[in-house]
């Protein structure tokens, strides 16, 4: 039996083909706008709707593209990592002295973080959310090159004469914690510091902070 509502039908689904080669590839807007909502947020509780609106399109596309809104949020998540896992595994072989290397890495981080603070909130929703195994994907894919890093770093600092031995988790915690908490609370900020937002000069005075605070707790 033919559909009655032919038109109503493609307008719940999912666009089709002539429809989405009119309008042309749309995941790279897509992943900015969700981006783009969760600045303005500060969270990252945006809806698909939300989402598609801001580009003048249906929902619908989002399940086109992504396969529904989990699968939006893991390429909004590896559109905040991806540039920091590969310039870490790039760093982690440079021949340079290892606490050079936590500094220039600690800069990046905090970069990566004043650019994408929902980052960590992301990492635990789609933990929670991806199924089974799903905690453990998140952990190898954004987290686990972390941990390389710093394993590798600390024991270049050891061999070098320059860190005591210092367990590794210590580090991710201090780091990671550091950079989560500073940009996630962000809204608190004004009435506890006086500080109306936070502003790139406060993220790089942060850096230096944070960098001296963690060399002298790990060198000899």
């Amino acid at each position: 039996m033919s559909n009655p509502h032919p038109t109503h039908a493609r307008r719940r689904g999912r666009p089709s083909k002539a429809e989405q080669a009119r309008r042309g590839d749309a995941r790279p807007a897509l992943i900015e706008a969700a981006h783009e909502l969760m600045l303005l947020k500060n969270s990252i509780d945006v809806s698909v709707v939300d989402i598609a609106n801001r580009l003048g399109q249906s929902a619908a596309v989002v399940q086109y593209h992504f396969d529904g809104k989990d699968g939006l949020l893991w390429a909004v998540l590896r559109r905040g990592t991806n540039r920091a896992v590969e310039q870490l595994t790039n760093l982690k072989t440079e021949d340079i002295p290892a606490d050079q290397k936590l500094r220039y890495h600690i800069r990046g981080l905090l970069k990566a973080y004043y650019d994408a603070p929902y980052v960590n909130a992301l990492m635990h929703h789609l933990s929670e959310n991806s199924g089974p195994g799903g905690r453990d994907a998140v952990m190898m894919e954004f987290a686990r090159p972390l941990v390389d890093f710093y394993e590798a770093v600390l024991a270049q600092g050891v061999r070098e004469g320059i860190f005591r031995p210092v367990d590794p988790m210590f580090v991710y915690m201090m780091l990671i914690g550091a950079s989560d908490y500073i940009f996630s609370r962000r809204a608190a900020l004004p009435a506890l510091f006086d500080v109306p937002d936070l502003t790139d000069a406060i993220r790089r005075d942060y850096t230096d902070f944070l960098t001296t605070a963690l060399l002298r707790a790990i060198s000899v």
